[in-house]
């Protein structure tokens, strides 16, 4: 049997990426059902650790471009190859922010807020637009030693950079859809997510990684790869140790350096930055991003480690799976979240609100969400092998999104007609509504206030869970009336 950890045999797979990538996609639906059920505070150890999925998968992004990009005879992967995924991609992320997926959101039940909130940069669009990034690169040096050097300059340059973009004020000039690629300034009631600015340099560095793997790993050098598997995972945790250590020796004093000035409106200021803002920018500075890159690389130095120690554990096989079926995994969970488990009318009969569960509700339903999507991923793997199969499915998929399509959430505007009040959305309609009851309009439809809700509440004999009624009525009372 070959040793693939010590052999210095060429290979183009790296099984820790897939690891890493798989346990990233895992851990992020931990972070969104912990985020919308758990109701006390979130332990700062548990923050750090959700902190990392992002980088994570960001990285991954970037050294798998890399590795399918430059190709073992020193061409490039046709674009056209990689651009209808690309978009297929990006499609699936503006759909996740669009006013929903049925004609009715789309016009009675939309309003100017909800058609913003499509231009939210989220992490998908960040993956995206980082890789099209990164092709134009690639094509425009051509050779994979260029464009990984290229690359660990650009994530540097733009972490270094990232905090003069977050300057209040800043890109107020831009149009919506491309203010949010630049920073997380709110925006009209829109924030980016993941500004390509800091997160594009994790993209960056993964691709810096990934040419350093294919040229260690990939290329052959006297019959042989230069590196051993295990050289390069023993090098990329050291390495993610030096700049751990880096990012935790600066981080607190980078941007802090120089002599306060007050401003013509008196506000003391530090190279341009107010103290609030140097606090809301811990997380995007040049340290900052190479400590959590550290710890990125470590947990997947860790993970390869491990892999090959022990190969034969079912959790190494499940994470593979899930990094085949990351799209499949990140969507359906989502949608299991927000779209049917908050959906209004489960979400009232449940009492499973926002805020809603304590440690133990929390965690039971972190469990069985993964398991869900555990399973979808296995079985949707099975499926790929028939593609017959395969494709029926997804032709009865996209009929039943067609169908929704036409007929979803006429039911919620009927709703709306005969309670403008319980509304918590200006629709168009609602003042309309709201004069054929006999009620007085308001400046945009929705109940007058607190008393005009639980009236209309309780005539509909409706109940709401303590935190999702404390959610309705915090949107009633902080609205202008």
């Amino acid at each position: 049997m070959v040793d693939t950890w010590s052999d210095r045999i060429p290979s183009r797979r790296s099984e820790w990426v897939d690891l890493l990538r798989g346990l990233a996609v895992v851990v992020m639906i931990e972070v969104h059902a912990t985020n919308v059920w758990y109701e006390g505070v979130v332990p700062p150890w548990l923050n750090f650790i959700n902190g990392l999925v992002a980088p994570s998968f960001l990285m991954c992004a970037g050294f798998g471009m890399t590795l399918s990009t430059f190709q073992i005879d020193g061409s490039l992967r046709s674009f056209k190859e990689v651009l209808p995924r690309y978009g297929f991609i990006l499609l699936c992320a503006y759909l996740l922010h669009a006013p929903g997926l049925a004609l009715a959101q789309w016009t009675v039940l939309s309003t100017p807020q909800l058609f913003r909130e499509l231009f939210k940069i989220d992490v998908l669009q960040c993956v995206v637009f980082s890789l099209l990034i990164l092709q134009g690169l690639a094509r425009c040096m051509r050779h994979r030693g260029a464009f990984g050097f290229t690359a660990l300059a650009l994530g540097a340059a733009i972490a270094w950079f990232s905090p003069y973009l977050w300057i209040t004020g800043f890109g107020e000039w831009l149009s919506l859809p491309l203010r949010g690629l630049f920073n997380g300034i709110p925006d009209r009631g829109v924030t980016a997510l993941f500004p390509l600015f800091p997160w594009f340099a994790f993209v960056a560095f993964g691709s810096a990684l990934g040419a350093l793997y294919a040229s260690r790993r990939t290329d052959v050098h006297e019959d042989q790869a230069r590196w051993s598997e295990s050289t390069f995972i023993y090098t990329l945790i050291g390495t993610g140790l030096a700049i751990w250590l880096w990012g935790q020796w600066q981080k607190d004093t980078w941007l802090w350096s120089g002599a306060w000035v007050a401003d013509p409106t008196g506000i003391e200021r530090l190279n341009g930055w107010t103290r609030d803002e140097l606090y809301a920018l811990y997380n995007q500075t040049l340290p900052s991003v190479m400590e959590r890159l550290g710890w990125v690389f470590m947990i997947g130095g860790t993970l390869g480690f491990l892999k090959s120690r022990w190969s034969h554990w079912k959790f190494f096989s499940l994470l593979d799976i899930v990094s085949r079926e990351s799209l499949l995994v990140y969507i359906l969970h989502l949608q299991i979240i927000f779209g049917i488990l908050l959906y209004p009318f489960v979400s009232n009969m449940t009492g499973w609100g926002w805020y809603s569960q304590d440690v133990l509700g929390t965690l039971i339903f972190i469990v069985v969400i993964i398991a869900i999507n555990l399973v979808a991923a296995v079985q949707w793997q099975k499926i790929r092998k028939q593609p017959l199969v395969m494709h029926r499915l997804q032709l009865q998929g996209l009929s039943i999104l067609l169908v929704w399509f036409l007929v979803g959430h006429w039911w919620t505007y009927i709703y709306y007609l005969k309670s403008p009040e319980l509304a918590t959305e200006p629709y168009p309609f609602l003042n309309a509504a709201r004069i054929r009851k006999g009620l007085p309009p308001t400046s945009d439809g929705m109940a007058l206030n607190e008393e005009e809700f639980r009236r209309e509440m309780k005539r509909r004999g409706k109940t709401y869970s303590e935190a999702t009624l404390k959610k309705k009525l915090e949107i009633i009372q902080r609205r202008q009336p």
